[in-house]
């Protein structure tokens, strides 16, 4: 059941609207950004709502239960509210969100919430983003336990694997000293060709700061990547390279000497043998 003050029930009840709507984002950084489809910014509760033009939000689909149907919203990048960059770096992925209403004649009267949820998929068309809400039973959705197969199923370095990589030539660091968005080239890579391939590259400055990306290929002084960056880092940028897993127990073998923590089943049948028989 919704509860709402006095006042702002009033104002629902006018045959004249006066209510805006609102999106209060809390980022897992801590970040909290407000946005309203009204003409002016707002304070509601302690937060400041930010007007932007342009905000398209979808229908809401209300109803008993722990899902949020058919809720998400859209608007244009900006730099200041919800950026290019910072949907890239990952900073708005599973954040927090709360949908309500409020008269903008009075926002000291409070907000009636709607929804709320999660953010789930966020993408980006031209100069555009667009988020969808996902409700509490997404996370009934997903999978409980490890998958029964060959493969790891430890991510690389986590508390199941147990490899160390700091000081080793595992996970490296270094300043960039050319880029275009799917390439990164820095002479003093001396490794082996191949040594990151399917690792990993994070990024340590600028507006890319912790942006991570996936590597395809490395070389002595230079990493392919195996999607573009969203823009070019400049030169002198600081980066993180870890090296890659395959997640097969030969490699946690002879290249991690970790076959002790090996976290997946390498003797297991495999399926087309069984059908052969």
């Amino acid at each position: 059941m919704r509860t709402t003050s006095a006042a702002l029930a009033a104002a629902l009840a006018r045959p004249l609207g006066s209510l805006a709507r609102l999106w209060r984002v809390e980022r897992h950084d801590g970040a909290v950004i407000g946005l309203t489809d009204h003409d002016r910014d707002l304070v509601v509760e302690g937060t400041l709502y930010r007007a932007r033009a342009g905000m398209v939000p979808g229908a809401v689909d209300a109803r008993t239960g722990l899902g949020v149907d058919g809720l998400d919203v859209g608007g244009p990048l900006d730099d200041d509210a919800i950026s290019a960059a910072d949907i890239a770096c990952g900073r708005f992925d599973d954040a927090r969100v709360d949908f309500a209403i409020a008269d903008w004649t009075a926002p000291e009267t409070g907000r009636l919430l709607l929804a709320a949820g999660r953010i789930g998929e966020i993408s980006i068309t031209g100069s555009r983003w667009r988020a969808e809400l996902r409700g509490v039973s997404q996370r009934l959705q997903q999978g409980i336990g490890i998958a029964y197969g060959p493969d790891c199923t430890a991510d690389f370095a986590d508390a199941r694997c147990g490899v160390a990589v700091a000081g080793t030539g595992f996970e490296v660091d270094g300043v960039i000293a050319a880029a275009t968005a799917t390439a990164i080239a820095d002479p003093a890579r001396t490794e082996t060709a191949g040594w990151f391939d399917g690792g990993r590259l994070t990024i340590l400055d600028g507006a890319l700061a912790g942006l991570v990306a996936d590597v395809a290929i490395s070389t002595q002084g230079g990493i392919v990547l195996a999607r573009p960056l969203p823009t070019a880092p400049p030169a002198g940028c600081g980066y993180r390279l870890r090296v890659g897993c395959d997640k097969r127990m030969a490699t946690c073998a002879t290249r991690f000497d970790n076959a002790a923590s090996f976290r997946g089943f390498p003797f297991t049948p495999d399926p087309g043998a069984l059908e052969a028989e």
